[in-house]
């Protein structure tokens, strides 16, 4: 009786089949170098191991408002984003009223929203994965307090047409976007617009940029807005460990982060160039560290690259995804084993 809720529930999963390429999980492929590993070891060792963690994340909270020129006191953090993405539906608005997100789209906010039991109101994108104002107006017709889009969006790697999202927020709604991928993108921030909207705000990680092992988020909202949503924060949900080591990388570690962000938007067009020229082989434009790819028969191919010791992410479950596999930007020497395993699997299939 107590436990039936949750056996209605679907768990979030990733591919974790082990492979020599792991091209599946959009992290940044790079690891840190040693000598910055050894500053943060040096750090680590300094902890007051049983200390609770500094629960205003001073120095950490800092070193982030000056990266994102914004004040302090605009910042929540969260251990993740996952964590913020689950605040906010607790929080905002009436439980009795939906949430909304386009499809498809990352499946956290349907996984928290059917965690905690708030009805969804999930509406189309177009055949190129873009919001359609008529397909927002059928969801604003159901009265959602909460609507979030992911834009660079997330399996689809596109950004979302800014002007819908800023209709979204002008129709009395509470808007959430979410720039996990906005590293990569030369699309510009809706940062301005959380900074001067009561009903808008923007999520960040540090998950894509080479910290995934962390689990730092960060929403970022006009003052008030941040220190009414921060009210529902867990207590010392940062860890200690967690705000030492993202205050080093986000210093000293911040130009060879810089530098990796760059290497990988070159690998990106680098090999979407290179897709286009494999027959049977639809790839689509990206503003995040992954790429979208359309393939003759998505579950075989997925199966024969892991046969040749690629990983990559199988989205053919999804609706209007059919066939298609999202592909994370690695390493240059991992993306020529993948478009070489890739030939070689439709040579011999296809």
């Amino acid at each position: 009786m107590f436990l039936d809720k949750l056996k209605k529930l679907k768990s979030y999963k990733t591919e974790t089949t082990p492979c020599k390429v792991k091209l599946s999980s959009n992290e940044n492929p790079f690891d840190l170098p040693e000598e910055l590993k050894e500053k943060i070891a040096e750090e680590i060792k300094k902890i007051p191991f049983q200390r609770y963690p500094d629960p205003n994340v001073s120095e950490l909270r800092e070193i982030l408002a000056n990266l994102y020129n914004v004040k302090e006191s605009n910042l929540v953090f969260g251990n993740g984003s996952d964590e913020l993405i689950q605040l906010l539906i607790m929080t905002i608005g009436n439980i009795k009223n939906p949430v909304a997100y386009p499809i498809p789209t990352f499946p956290m906010y349907q996984v928290s929203s059917d965690t905690i039991g708030r009805e969804k109101v999930e509406f189309q994108l177009d055949e190129n994965f873009d919001l359609q104002k008529n397909e927002i107006d059928k969801a604003l017709e159901k009265s959602p307090d909460l609507v979030f889009y992911a834009s660079p969006n997330n399996p689809t790697g596109n950004s979302f047409n800014r002007e819908l999202i800023k209709y979204t927020a002008d129709n009395n709604v509470f808007v959430v976007v979410d720039e996990a991928y906005i590293d990569f993108s030369d699309k510009e921030s809706f940062l301005d617009e959380a900074l001067n909207r009561d009903n808008l705000v923007i999520l960040r990680t540090m998950s894509k940029i080479g910290l995934a092992s962390i689990r730092l988020g960060v929403l970022i909202a006009k003052e008030e807005v941040a220190t009414e949503i921060n009210k529902g924060r867990l207590p010392f949900n940062i860890t200690y460990p967690t705000q030492i080591i993202a205050k080093v990388v986000l210093t000293e570690g911040l130009p060879v982060i810089k530098e990796q962000i760059e290497i990988l938007k070159k690998e990106r067009e680098k090999l979407i160039n290179e897709l286009k020229n494999f027959d049977g082989i639809k790839v689509y434009p990206s503003d995040a560290n992954f790429i979208l790819i359309k393939t003759p028969n998505g579950d075989l191919v997925h199966k024969k690259l892991i046969e040749k010791g690629v990983l990559v992410r199988n989205m053919s479950h999804i609706p209007k995804m059919e066939n298609c596999l999202r592909v994370s930007i690695g390493k240059p020497e991992e993306n020529e084993i993948f478009l070489e395993a890739l030939k070689k699997v439709l040579e011999e299939n296809f």
